[in-house]
C-alpha cells in the first residue's frame, strides 16, 4: 500500500506532460531533392534514456552527433525511428527540437519513420507530435525516389496494429515493390524500417514478421540492395543473399550489448567491432553503378569507421 502515493504522483505528472501536443520550433522541410548525385545521411534511435532507467547508460552526445551529421553536408536525412523516448511527451519533443536546430537551420530535407517509442503515451498526441513536424501521412508508411534510389519507408510496429492494418501495409509493400522494380528510373531499392529483421542484440530480438513476410518479397526484386533499421542500439552489418542488412541505432539511446560468441550470436556480423558499438551515423552515396555506404563514429570514439560498396546497380533506361 505504501507504493500507491508515489505511483499516483508519477502517473499525474506523466499525464500532465503528455496532455497536449508540443508544437515544433519549425516544421522540417520534406521536399525531395531533385539533383544528382546526393549524399543521404541516416541516424536512428535518438531518444534519451528515461530517468526511470537508472541502470542504463546515460549520455549527452545527441547534439554533438547531430552537429557532425550536418558538418558532413548531406542533401537529405533519414531518421530510423525512436526520435524520442515518449511519443506524447512535450518535454521529450522539446529536447528533440533543440538538438535538431542545426538540421533546421541548414534546411536539410528530413524523412522519419515511426519507432516503438513514438507509440508510448497517448496515441493521438504522439501522432500529432510527429505529424506537426514532418508532414507525414496518416498511413505512417510511404515511399519516395531520390537520386534513382527507391526508398520504402515502413512502419514496423506490428504490436500497435490491428491485423487488418498489418495486412494493408503488406499489400501496399508488395504493390510498391513491384512498381519500383518496374520503374525504369529506379536503379536500386532501399527499405527503411525501425525493427530489424536480423540482429545480434542481447536486448531486442529479430523481427520475425519481417523475416516471414517482408524480406522474401524484398529479396525477390533484382533491384533490392539495402535494408536499414534501428531498434538495436548498435551498428551491425549482415548480408543475406544479395542484400545488405544494416542496423544503425547509434543516435544517442542507451547502447545494447551484442552477442558475438559463436554459441550465442544469431547471425554473422561483417563489422569487426566490440560488444558495445559506437554512437554513429551513416551516409549513402550513389557512385555511378554502385552505392557507397559509410558508418562514421562520433568523434573521440575508438571504434573504426566502416565503408562498403553495394553493386552493381541496375542500369537506368534512357
Amino acid at each position: 500500500m505504501r507504493l500507491i502515493g508515489p505511483i499516483l504522483v508519477a502517473s499525474v505528472l506523466l499525464l500532465a506532460n503528455c496532455a497536449s501536443p508540443q508544437p515544433p520550433l519549425r516544421r522540417f522541410t520534406t521536399s525531395i531533392p531533385q539533383r544528382s548525385p546526393l549524399t543521404i545521411a541516416v541516424i536512428g534511435d535518438q531518444q534519451r534514456t528515461s530517468e526511470m532507467e537508472v541502470w542504463r547508460e546515460q549520455n549527452t552526445i545527441h547534439a554533438d552527433l547531430i552537429r557532425e551529421v550536418v558538418q558532413s553536408r548531406p542533401d537529405a536525412l533519414i531518421l530510423l525511428g525512436d526520435q524520442v523516448f515518449t511519443g506524447s511527451s512535450s518535454e521529450d519533443w522539446r529536447f528533440f527540437d533543440r538538438i535538431m536546430v542545426p538540421v533546421l537551420k541548414a534546411r536539410i530535407p528530413t524523412f522519419p519513420i515511426f519507432g516503438n517509442h513514438e507509440y508510448i503515451g497517448v496515441d493521438e498526441v504522439a501522432y500529432s507530435n510527429m505529424a506537426s513536424r514532418f508532414r507525414i501521412t496518416r498511413s505512417t508508411w510511404y515511399s519516395m525516389i531520390m537520386d534513382s534510389i527507391g526508398f520504402v519507408m515502413l512502419n514496423t510496429n506490428f504490436d500497435e496494429f490491428s491485423r487488418d492494418t498489418a495486412v494493408k501495409q503488406l499489400r501496399w509493400f508488395k504493390t510498391h515493390m513491384r512498381q519500383l522494380t518496374e520503374n525504369p528510373a529506379v536503379r536500386c531499392i532501399v527499405v527503411c524500417g525501425h525493427h530489424p529483421p536480423f540482429t545480434n542484440s542481447a536486448i531486442v530480438p529479430d523481427e520475425h514478421i519481417l523475416q516471414q513476410y517482408f524480406v522474401p518479397l524484398f529479396e525477390r526484386s533484382p533491384k533490392s540492395r539495402l535494408w536499414l533499421s534501428g531498434h538495436s542500439h548498435a551498428y551491425e552489418h549482415f548480408r543475406h543473399r544479395t542484400v545488405h542488412y544494416v542496423v544503425s541505432g547509434g543516435g544517442g539511446g542507451p547502447r545494447h550489448l551484442l552477442y558475438l560468441e559463436k554459441n550465442l550470436r544469431r547471425h554473422d556480423d561483417l563489422y569487426p567491432g566490440p560488444m558495445i558499438r559506437p554512437f554513429h551515423f551513416l551516409t549513402i552515396q550513389r557512385d555511378q553503378s554502385e552505392l557507397c555506404v559509410t558508418m562514421t563514429p562520433l568523434s573521440g570514439q575508438e571504434s573504426p569507421q566502416e565503408s562498403f560498396m553495394i553493386g552493381p546497380l541496375v542500369d537506368a533506361e534512357r
